[in-house]
């Protein structure tokens, strides 16, 4: 697929997706990106904010195979991956195991309340998640292509709940925080039920196929970035980290690791407030998310804009702040932001000295 077809496909898509789901449209670009990108999106917000009903419109407009999971406590996690049954031929007698695929099996998988699952179930995406087939006895099972998981999770419930680990958080390329509508998006999702043309309630014309949705992921995986541009982006990535925690010392061969020597240590305002920064996988989803807003926006090749748009998403579940820069009221995505203008000053000055 050509640039500008996998372009046209992919803008068309999202205004097909806004004109369903109102008052999202920052979502709604960020799901876009993470189809482009064949990257897994986190949404994390209120009971009500079309989170579930935007992945279930997404899936009539895309003919990918629609797998839902509705995660519980008591959920195990052959219930996701499947599992081998026994059969007995009424015949013969003959006994044989045969796998049995279960709901991960599928193109786009709505992960839904991810968070109610016990560690032991959510760590059976893992696998799925990254390596994109999952082992099941021993047996290793490829999985559709493309697969993405989109999941959803409340943020305001505490019972129940099992908060996910790090290592799994990281297999996220976005993590997008899902906000109220404004009052004239509302009024527009009122006048589109008192007309009963809300989504949901009629069926959705599909517009893109698997080969299509492929098509796109080739295309975004082919848009030039610059070498200034991967240098900012490393910058921005390992300027997370505080230089306390990301040191390492070799006493065999006198070198040390990303706290000063590169030019890349963390401001102080990250040694203050940070435990731990994003990891090297940030960088690549970085990467990725700028290549497929490039592509979304009609844009060639990726530029610093894209990186600044989706660094919030691709970053703010890569980062723990510790227990004062909790109190002290700070965010994520307040640090990203300083880190943003940071980096920004500091290519500038990189430039002007050659």
């Amino acid at each position: 697929m050509h640039f500008q077809d996998a372009s046209n496909a992919l803008r068309a898509l999202r205004d097909q997706l806004r004109g369903l789901v109102f008052g999202q449209e920052a979502l709604i670009d960020e799901l876009v990106c993470c189809l482009a990108a064949n990257g897994h999106l986190l949404m994390t917000g209120a009971p009500g904010l079309a989170k579930t009903t935007l992945v279930r419109t997404l899936a009539d407009f895309v003919q990918l195979q629609f797998k839902r999971i509705q995660f519980t406590p008591d959920l195990l996690p052959s219930d996701i991956t499947g599992a081998d049954i026994l059969n007995i031929d009424p015949g013969s007698g003959q006994r044989e195991f045969r796998f049995v695929k279960g709901p991960v099996f599928g193109g786009l998988v709505l992960a839904d309340e991810i968070n109610r699952a016990s560690p032991r179930t959510q760590s059976a995406l893992l696998e799925a998640m990254q390596e994109r087939s999952i082992t099941v006895a021993g047996i290793t099972h490829e999985l559709p292509k493309p697969f993405i998981v989109f999941a959803t999770q409340n943020p305001f419930e505490s019972e129940g709940v099992f908060p996910l680990p790090e290592a799994q958080l990281d297999r996220f390329l976005m993590h997008s925080l899902v906000d109220y509508p404004g009052a004239a998006a509302e009024l527009t999702m009122l006048d589109e039920y008192a007309a009963g043309k809300l989504v949901g309630e009629h069926a959705a014309q599909p517009s893109l196929d698997a080969a299509a949705c492929a098509g796109i992921i080739a295309c975004a995986k082919k848009i030039p970035v610059d070498p200034a541009l991967l240098k900012g982006i490393v910058m921005l990535v390992r300027s997370t980290r505080p230089s306390a925690t990301s040191t390492t010392h070799s006493s065999s061969t006198g070198t040390h690791g990303s706290s000063g020597q590169d030019g890349h240590e963390a401001p102080d305002f990250i040694n203050a407030s940070v435990v731990y920064g994003a990891g090297p996988r940030s960088g690549l989803a970085l990467v990725s998310a700028a290549r497929a807003l490039a592509l979304l926006e009609g844009n060639e090749p990726v530029q610093w804009r894209h990186v600044e748009r989706l660094a919030k998403p691709v970053l703010r579940h890569r980062i723990r702040l510790n227990m004062g820069a909790v109190r002290d009221g700070l965010t994520e995505d307040s640090l990203v932001d300083r880190l943003l203008v940071h980096c920004r000053e500091k290519l500038r000055l990189e430039t002007l000295h050659g």
